[in-house]
């Protein structure tokens, strides 16, 4: 019998209790649920909770997915799969086939979608646990993918504590016109106008010229996150996710979980997360998916 994939403008009351449940692997795809109220992560006329499940309690075997095609070439789509939970052992057989079964579902989606896509028959999903990720594989789905990556997790009762600046120096959010220098330091092709609508934190030179930023993501992941050269080795990058983390985010973040997806080769990166006592949990990868 075909898993049946329901489909609702918003997250259902249900959907949302269970990705509390299945904490913390569902986190990144309950923060995008969760913000999906935020600037940052609002919802538009093209947005769909799609699960094997709303208003009834699921089996054992489950799965849950945002979709979006309005905030592409940007990530479109975050899921989870029950599979992932090493706590909740399923039938592998059976998540299979609902992956399979909500891609058919984004297609027919996609089908009905008037706007002018910039990647036409294809999906891009982030933040794919490697489970679900050797899934996709395994059909010969994946068109391209992102190095590997750690997925780290945050718990606030377990970060350090913030820091003064040094003369000289002061704090500040990412400006709309600091934009262009933001943008430019990283390979990543994100909008700048989704980009402008994320909470942000940024240390600034007295010219008021940045010199560290990051952001908080649609997915309340940790994005962007940067020290310009002659600055670093200074403490800086783990300064000002402190700062995100303690006083943009804060009152989005109610459960003391915060997380972040850096490449395997980010030598850099980890260092900073972990001097923010944060743990490698699993990894992931962001993948375009055929959909047609």
């Amino acid at each position: 019998m075909e898993t049946s994939i329901k489909d609702n403008v918003g997250p259902p009351k249900l959907v949302l209790k269970v990705l509390t449940q299945h904490l913390p692997y569902s986190l990144p795809t309950l923060r995008r649920l969760q913000f999906m109220e935020t600037p940052g992560g609002c919802k538009t006329s093209h947005s769909h909770i799609l699960s094997t499940f709303d208003t009834e309690a699921p089996s054992k075997d489950f799965l849950i997915a945002f979709l979006d095609f309005s905030r592409g070439p940007d990530t479109e789509m975050w899921l989870y799969s029950s599979l992932e939970n090493p706590a909740t052992p399923g039938d592998d057989t059976v998540c299979e086939e609902q992956v399979l079964n909500l891609l058919a579902r984004v297609r027919k989606i996609e089908g009905n979608y008037e706007a002018q896509r910039v990647t036409p028959g294809i999906l891009l999903i982030g933040s794919i646990h490697t489970r679900v990720f050797k899934i996709l594989q395994k059909h010969s789905l994946v068109k391209s993918q992102t190095p590997e990556h750690f997925k780290f997790l945050f718990r606030v009762k377990d970060l350090p504590l913030g820091r003064e600046l040094p003369d000289g120096l002061s704090w500040s959010e990412v400006r709309p016109s600091d934009m262009p220098l933001i943008l430019s330091r990283t390979p990543i092709p994100y909008q700048e106008k989704m980009m402008k609508l994320n909470p942000s934190a940024s240390i600034e030179s007295s010219t008021c010229i940045p010199i560290a930023w990051t952001f908080l993501g649609p997915d309340g992941s940790l994005k962007l996150l940067h020290c310009e050269e002659k600055y670093r080795g200074r403490g800086f990058a783990k300064a000002v996710t402190l700062k995100l983390f303690n006083d943009s985010a804060v009152d989005l973040v109610k459960d003391g979980l915060y997380h972040a997806d850096v490449a395997v080769e980010n030598l850099q990166s980890q260092a900073v997360c972990k001097s923010l006592k944060g743990t490698v949990e699993w990894t992931t990868y962001w993948g375009w998916v055929t959909i047609s």
